[in-house]
């Protein structure tokens, strides 16, 4: 007779933790080791594991008393309830819509399609502020080479690049080069002694200019300038567009399948209305 008590509790505990290995447990609630394991598993433990560990135990069984304490006094739980199936549905639905359009949607957006949508929406890519593609160079006041630097910064020869890209590793030497890439007129205005809008209106007159101050020398040289209110190009916003284009196609795609659902369902009599 122990025996068999003994065979249906060990049965049940079996049922109960499903080879997991109980830890604690505060009433019917429990923290097995493999919950901690798992949570730590992806983070090393400080040189005090053992403390860092103790922690986190008494962390949850402070979570599980409160949560018990909650449902003594929370005193309608049908709502509660509701609020779980909306969840669930909503999580439902969500999981088999990613995976529909994971397997029939195609992800490609073709630069055809981006192409169109820039010109279609060009209000929508106006440049807020100044930015401008080139070259940033600041050099201290008694550096050497300086009528070099001065043909350097305006040549896009591979070779004057090089020499450049030397020259910046001297020590208090400033250097970027940003002809393929946008930047901000005012951040690069920031690194000199002059404004924003004195830098762009110096660039629109001359594209490569000289600046100085009491103690540096700085280059700057401009391949672009696109001022306030002008179109980013296409390259910018290409990113964007693409996603824009990918968030319609799958918000028309899953509206054409709800739409066949429902046609689907009249079709067949499956929708019934019983206020008729």
């Amino acid at each position: 007779m122990i025996m068999c008590a003994a065979l249906i509790m060990s049965c049940e505990e079996e049922i109960m933790h499903r080879g997991r290995t109980p830890l604690v447990s505060v009433g019917k609630e429990y923290l097995y080791v493999e919950d901690v394991q798992r949570f730590y598993s992806a983070n090393p433990l400080p040189a005090d594991s053992a403390q860092y560990v103790n922690e986190f135990i008494n962390r949850w069984i402070e979570e599980a008393l409160f949560y018990n304490v909650a449902l003594r006094n929370v005193p309608s739980s049908r709502e509660i309830d509701k609020l779980v199936e909306n969840y669930r549905r909503s999580l439902v639905l969500n999981i088999y819509q990613d995976g529909l359009v994971e397997q029939q949607l195609s992800k490609e957006i073709l630069d055809e399609e981006v192409q169109a949508f820039y010109k279609a929406n060009s209000q929508m890519f106006e440049v807020e502020e100044p930015i401008m593609m080139g070259l940033f160079l600041r050099v201290g006041k008694g550096a050497p080479k300086l009528s070099s630097l001065r043909k350097w910064y305006k040549s896009r020869a591979i070779e004057d690049l090089e020499k450049l890209d030397k020259y910046s590793l001297a020590d208090d030497t400033q250097y970027e080069y940003f002809a393929e890439t946008w930047q901000r007129v005012s951040d690069i205005a920031a690194k000199t002694p002059i404004t924003d809008k004195d830098l762009l209106q110096r660039l629109q007159r001359n594209n490569a200019i000289e600046i100085n101050d009491k103690d540096y020398i700085y280059f700057v040289s401009a391949d672009s300038i696109i001022d306030k209110g002008g179109l980013k190009p296409v390259q910018l916003v290409e990113d964007e567009i693409r996603n824009l284009l990918a968030n319609t196609k799958k918000v028309s795609f899953i509206k054409e399948k709800k739409r066949a659902l429902f046609d689907e369902a009249v079709e067949q009599g499956t929708i019934k209305y019983h206020n008729k």
